[in-house]
């Protein structure tokens, strides 16, 4: 039976040993990737909201949004009284967390309560997930 190789017991080793060292060395690269992708995405919905937060300012005498609730400010963006517009679609959800909850003042954002922090004294909307994220 000519034409047929099994592999032996050591080559078996080795071509494992092989896709394990891959592997260490893919994965801390795959994670990383996706972090920095979680970090993108949350750059964008920072900016998005911020932007749609000074629109709304502008079409209100700079006054604020109202905070007295989650609901009544999602409402505020959401639904425009003037042309039935809309400032954003939805409340976006923080990448890291999965929230799109906005808690109002309060501990400082990074206080991980929420997915979003906003004070309703400057207007500054931030992330809430962790502490290292609160000054983007």
């Amino acid at each position: 039976m000519e034409g047929y190789h099994r592999f032996s017991n050591f080559e078996i080793c080795i071509l494992l040993g092989m896709f394990c060292v891959i592997g260490l060395i893919d994965i801390p690269q795959m994670i990383k990737a996706g972090d920095e992708a979680k970090l993108s995405e949350l750059i964008q919905s920072l900016e998005r909201v911020r932007t749609r937060l000074d629109v709304y300012r502008s079409e209100h005498d700079w006054a604020l949004p109202p905070s007295d609730s989650f609901t009544s400010f999602e409402q505020a963006l959401t639904k425009n009284d003037k042309d039935e517009s809309s400032y954003i679609e939805q409340i976006p959800k923080n990448p890291f967390n999965d929230l799109s909850l906005v808690r109002f003042d309060g501990p400082p954002a990074g206080a991980g309560k929420a997915g979003w922090r906003f004070d309703t004294k400057t207007g500054d909307f931030q992330a809430d997930h962790d502490p290292s994220y609160a000054e983007l």
